[in-house]
């Protein structure tokens, strides 16, 4: 029987790569994302054993994260996997706000990506799998190193933001177990994505690379394969962790 695996945030970066790995290793894959349009370009390139789809969804939207659910458990059956990967920063270029400086409207912007989206699809996924088991079902969120340590780029919201999702996490991971169900967390370190591109300045992003001891920063297949990781079978052992993937970069 096919798995059927949601990625949020597929129609690129980190969203995207998770989509090939997770297709390559046989999974049917659904990609959620804003850009829908995007999404379904990926979808259309994928390899495995096809079924894949691209759906529209807004994480931080309790009625399009609902949705997102109805429509792919109707088109491609029980979710059996679920990467939360839509995230960002929602960051000024060039300046690393300040607690002072950071808006209420930037605050709850970036709580609602960061850390409302993985809730409300978690919960959708734990109340379907309630009613309708599977087998070795997996979540894997994305939280970050900001939310492990302040010495980021990102600011305030974001490390709060990313904080909650591993915390989040541990939660869900104790409620899940009762339904055979793993959640762990990636922290992914500063990582060459088209949003980080757009987000950060060169410099910020030479100084972040010196400071990791591997040398570079991380690529979007680096955190993909560490998803795909913890979305396999040898996995199965694995729940409530934080994996750190960050080059050797080391907190303060």
């Amino acid at each position: 029987m096919r798995r059927v695996a949601i990625v949020t945030g597929a129609a690129r970066g980190i969203g995207e790569a998770t989509a090939r790995a997770l297709a390559r290793d046989g999974h049917t894959i659904a990609l959620a994302d804003l850009n829908v349009t995007e999404a379904r370009r990926t979808a259309a390139t994928l390899t495995g054993g096809g079924g894949h789809a691209a759906f529209a969804v807004d994480v931080a939207d309790e009625s399009s994260v609902e949705g997102l659910f109805d429509a792919v458990e109707a088109e491609l059956g029980p979710v059996a996997v679920l990467a939360c990967v839509a995230g960002g920063p929602l960051l000024t270029p060039g300046r690393r706000p300040t607690l002072i400086e950071t808006t209420a409207e930037n605050w709850i912007r970036t709580e609602a990506l960061n850390a409302r989206g993985p809730f409300l699809c978690m919960r959708a996924m734990l109340a379907r799998r309630m009613k309708n088991p599977v087998g070795d079902g997996r979540i894997i969120t994305v939280s970050s190193m900001s939310g492990i340590t302040p010495e980021s780029p990102t600011g305030p919201a974001y490390s709060a933001a990313k904080a909650a999702v591993i915390h989040l996490t541990r939660c869900a991971a104790l409620e899940a177990a009762l339904l055979g169900i793993t959640v762990n967390t990636v922290a992914p370190g500063l990582t060459d994505t088209p949003a980080v591109r757009s987000e950060l300045t060169a410099d910020q992003i030479e100084a972040a690379r010196r400071a990791i001891p591997i040398g570079r920063l991380g690529k979007p297949d680096d955190i993909a394969e560490t998803i795909a990781f913890l979305a396999s079978a040898r996995a199965g052992y694995i729940t409530g962790a934080v994996v750190e993937a960050n080059g050797g970069r080391q907190p303060p």
